[in-house]
């Protein structure tokens, strides 16, 4: 088919792509240290090496005792010695006799038990009376009380989350198998894309009929900000030519799991992506889906698991594809089943109706939130050109063929930002 007679004769469900998304395989994993691994996903499950602790622990300030020696109080004992936390003790408590521990560290041989240092009464440096009783492991936690060798401390396929960190370390873990990052590169198509390098470039563009390339750019910072698994190794820009868009496409694949076209998917005589990516011969490609905005978005899998994507040049419409699409295939690719919690929430759409029989829909709206309840007040014009109507919405409304969301009804928001005050007045004083 060439170029000019190019139009969607089928368009696919989304239950096509998951099916070749779930198709995927993952990518290679590798081994490295714990302290490291924020935000990456687990390959193999992170397994305890030895019990946790691996000697009884003070949960206390006190003094360590055996906890026959002071089953009836009051009671004299004498000082042998003392432990802090950092430190392996060298003392041991026999009968009658007592050590001072601080909160986490590890009991004399002979203590069994923790006596909290507002119940005792200090009468000298080496004798001290204990005027409340204690337990066996009373204000301890006993060895492999944590966890036990050999205990799966988090599962694979787990994105690592800042505080899984210090809790892994706790456990002994020092090093952790992960999948690589997921390595994509990023081909902007357009004769009419410039790159901006100074301010002004902004405005001369605008005046002489250029375009800011900031689709790319888009997709870039979002993996930047939401898939910390997966990393943009280069980005381009290339005209309207198909030996352009073939050659920067297969530089791409050299490098990168996942290639990203950016432009060149409408039904225009000078968009080639489709015509490329079909030339390299995809065991999958599926060309235009039931969703809008982001009906053109393309997505074809190579024999060797390499993907290319083909989306919008629209950043409303990569944006749409960024979420169904594209976060879905780096997910499969890093082996991700438990991944990082997403901002949503539940909010009444206020008037209104949000659906469609026959396509899939992403609507941009507004939330506010009024007392104890989120409110869609209202919508932008939903244009997938009107890229500036990003700036005055904070959520994404995703429906499914068929779905429909009517006045008065909750639905889940994806939010972008913050869900704006009950109602702003500029002319208050608090909102400055």
């Amino acid at each position: 088919m060439k170029p000019h007679e190019y139009k969607f004769v089928v368009l696919h469900e989304l239950d096509e792509l998951t099916a070749i998304i779930n198709s995927l395989g993952t990518v290679n994993e590798e081994r490295i240290p714990t302290w490291e691994a924020v935000g990456r996903v687990l390959s193999r499950d992170a397994v305890v090496p030895m019990d946790i602790p691996p000697m009884a622990k003070a949960a206390y300030d006190g003094y360590a005792v055996r906890s026959e020696d002071v089953v009836k109080v009051p009671v004299k004992l004498r000082v042998v010695g003392s432990v802090s936390i950092g430190s392996v003790p060298n003392i041991e408590v026999r009968g009658m006799e007592t050590a001072y521990v601080t909160t986490g560290a590890y009991l004399p041989r002979g203590a069994d038990a923790v006596v909290p240092e507002e119940y005792v009464d200090v009468v000298s440096s080496n004798e001290v009376v204990i005027n409340r009783s204690v337990s066996r492991w009373e204000n301890v936690d006993p060895a492999g009380s944590f966890a036990r060798k050999g205990e799966v401390a988090l599962r694979k396929g787990t994105v690592l989350m800042p505080w899984d960190i210090p809790a892994l370390l706790e456990l002994g873990i020092g090093e952790v198998w992960v999948r690589r990052k997921v390595r994509i590169y990023v081909v902007a198509t357009g004769s009419e894309l410039v790159e901006a390098r100074e301010p002004g470039d902004v405005i001369n563009a605008i005046v002489n009929g250029k375009v800011i390339e900031s689709t790319a750019s888009m997709i870039k910072d979002y993996v930047n900000m939401y898939i910390p698994y997966a990393e943009v190794i280069g980005k381009t820009i290339v005209p309207d030519n198909p030996d352009a868009i073939r050659g920067a496409i297969l530089h791409g694949l050299d490098q990168a799991d996942i290639v990203i076209t950016t432009g060149g998917t409408g039904p225009s005589g000078v968009d080639y992506v489709y015509e490329v990516t079909q030339s390299l011969k995809p065991r999958a490609y599926i060309r235009g889906l039931r969703m809008r905005p982001g009906k053109p978005t393309g997505l074809a899998v190579l024999s060797n698991n390499k993907v290319i994507i083909n989306l919008s040049g629209h950043p409303i419409s990569t944006l749409n594809a960024l979420t169904v699409v594209v976060n879905n295939v780096i997910r499969r690719m890093a082996g991700v089943k438990v991944g990082m919690p997403e901002p949503r929430i539940i909010a009444r759409l206020a008037k209104g109706l949000l659906g469609d029989d026959n396509i899939a829909r992403q609507y941009r709206v507004r939330v506010t939130r009024v007392g104890n309840e989120y409110v869609i007040e209202n919508m932008p014009r939903q244009g997938s050109s009107l890229t500036h109507t990003l700036l005055t919405i904070n959520g994404l409304v995703f429906t499914r063929k068929g779905q429909f969301i009517r006045e008065g009804e909750q639905t889940e928001v994806l939010l972008l930002r913050e869900p704006f005050a009950e109602q702003f007045n500029p002319n208050t004083e608090s909102n400055l």
